[in-house]
């Protein structure tokens, strides 16, 4: 007679959720089994997030119908919950023997407080962390907010930050890390509170593919340890080597659910491949870089070359690529380009029209200043031919998506038009004709990370700039919206002449919309590579 299968950590159960009126969950079910990791896979709106936020017990991601379950370990005395392996060890807080709980999450409001002390949730994106104090403090706070002993929180803070490969920050203020490493400390954070469910929102979406195995490296060591996880990710391979089982779906349903490997060989069927355009004819240089510096003093940090000595030059209607892992200098070069930052030596110029703009430098009041021009005021008009979308990006809160995309960006053209513009937008990154027209009286609230992402790419788009810059573009997106999104930069670059900066680590995204690509290391150009040949 064979053993009687376990049963389940976590029992999902006909789960439905509307926003509005509209489904984005039907009839969802699915079992979580203690230490088996969980893949959700699907395109950008497709529910995965909706439901990790379910499952973490945000209070307006309550199911409109149907229950989950938990079965865990709690203690009668202090309430303190765990996975349900540990039912009937002595609580770790106070000793007394821990017994099975059967928690109906979203019926028993009490009880959900407690399991939820015990889910922990990284969200794509979102870099919650103390900005001023250093990498190796933000890792002790999370271990004095669960009640770390205090004699091993420097050890086990310098454990779970070598786990994530970030040892080499520890004494850096947080404001100072890429994007990228942001990402990898609020996972240090998150792994410091010991969850007994860790809910991953596209953990490595924005990280490098060598920095992204190590922080993988780091999950699983976590699972087998105790710790059962579910993963949302884009990327095939991160939910084919991250877990077990995977749950795919779309427009809030499932498609399949089975072994990882057999699950996403099915979705790469639907993803196929980005077809390269035929080369487009390159105009003059827009941009030239001559030895770019970006020198700072940091008291964490000493003198830090963010920007090495850069030389560049890219032409106009060029799609040029900047790849480079987490940390390279990327950013910080984009940033001096959208005039953002000064440059501490060397030469940034933009050509508008027949002028030069120095945009390196800065005048003593503040202002940008033409090349070779004697007073300031200049610069200020090429400012409005630049923009950027930054890799920390935000909506307007309590704006719908039609006022993100028009009033909220000071577009000043007729309401009639300025809807027709919005559409045509929306279309040409991915949206179907319907589901544009849906979304435009949404608020962030009610979009997925990924549609958020597609938005704010839009706000570029519409402000139809000379020149574009995207800072990882694509760093939550699943491989059909990739599609769009490279399909979309093409058509605006045909369409409205505009030249782009795509900053990335994706290989394969920038391999697929680049005409040229500059590799990134430790603040230097390593080498410049042509993608397509004239």
């Amino acid at each position: 007679m064979s053993e009687e299968e376990p049963k389940p950590f976590v029992k999902i159960r006909d789960i439905c959720k509307e926003f509005d009126g509209k489904e984005v969950l039907k009839n969802v079910s699915v079992d979580i089994r203690e230490g088996e990791p969980l893949g959700l896979l699907g395109r950008s709106g497709s529910g995965k997030s909706v439901l990790l936020h379910m499952l973490r017990g945000t209070e307006e991601y309550a199911p409109t119908s149907g229950e989950i379950i938990f079965r865990v370990a709690m203690c009668p005395s202090c309430g303190w919950v765990g996975s349900p392996s540990k039912v009937g060890e002595p609580c770790s807080k106070c000793g007394v023997k821990l017994g099975l709980e059967e928690v109906n999450y979203w019926k028993d409001e009490e009880a959900r407080k407690k399991v939820k002390r015990a889910v922990a949730i990284m969200l794509q994106r979102t870099f919650g962390l103390y900005g001023d104090d250093t990498v190796m403090y933000n890792v002790l706070q999370a271990l004095e907010s669960r009640k770390y002993p205090s004699a091993k929180r420097f050890r086990r803070a310098y454990e779970l930050l070598k786990a994530v490969k970030m040892i080499h920050r520890i004494t850096f203020p947080a404001s100072d890390l890429s994007g990228g490493e942001k990402q990898r400390v609020v996972l240090a954070r998150q792994l410091a509170l010991d969850p007994m469910l860790l809910l991953a929102d596209e953990p490595t979406g924005t990280l490098d593919f060598e920095t992204a195995k190590l922080v993988h490296k780091a999950l699983m060591e976590s699972t087998k340890a105790g710790m059962t996880m579910v993963v949302t990710s884009h990327w095939p391979y991160v939910i084919e080597e991250l877990t077990e089982k995977t749950l795919w779906l779309d427009h809030g349903e499932t498609v399949k659910y089975g072994d990882s490997k057999t699950v996403v060989d099915e979705f790469k069927k639907q993803v196929g491949k980005i077809e390269r355009v035929e080369y487009v004819k390159l105009g003059e240089p827009k941009i030239k870089i001559d030895h770019c510096k970006k020198y700072y003093y940091s008291v964490w940090r000493g003198m830090v070359k963010a920007v090495d000595d850069v030389s560049l030059t890219i032409n106009e209607n060029e799609i040029f690529g900047l790849l480079g892992k987490s940390g390279s200098g990327k950013t910080s070069l984009a940033r001096i380009i959208t005039q953002i930052d000064a440059l501490t030596g060397g030469s940034v110029k933009i050509r508008a029209g027949e002028k030069w703009i120095e945009v390196g430098r800065v005048a003593e009041t503040g202002v940008w200043i033409a090349w070779g021009a004697t007073t300031p005021g200049v610069g200020e008009q090429a400012a409005t031919h630049v923009t950027m979308l930054h890799q920390e990006y935000s909506l307007y809160s309590e704006r719908t998506v039609l006022e993100n995309l028009t009033s909220c960006i000071g577009l000043k053209i007729p309401e009639e038009l300025a809807r027709m513009k919005v559409l045509f937008i929306l279309e040409s990154i991915g949206f179907s004709e319907e589901e544009a027209e849906e979304i435009l009286p949404k608020d962030h609230t009610q979009l997925s990370a990924g549609e958020q992402q597609r938005i704010v790419l839009a706000q570029v788009l519409m402000k139809e700039p000379a020149i574009a810059i995207l800072d990882e573009p694509t760093g939550t997106m699943d491989p059909i919206t990739k599609k769009y999104v490279a399909e979309s930069i093409r058509a605006a670059r045909e369409n409205l002449g505009i030249t782009f900066l795509v900053v990335s680590h994706d290989i394969d995204f920038v391999n697929m919309v680049c005409d040229r690509v500059a590799h990134m290391k430790d603040g230097k150009i390593t080498k410049v590579e042509e993608l397509r040949a004239a």
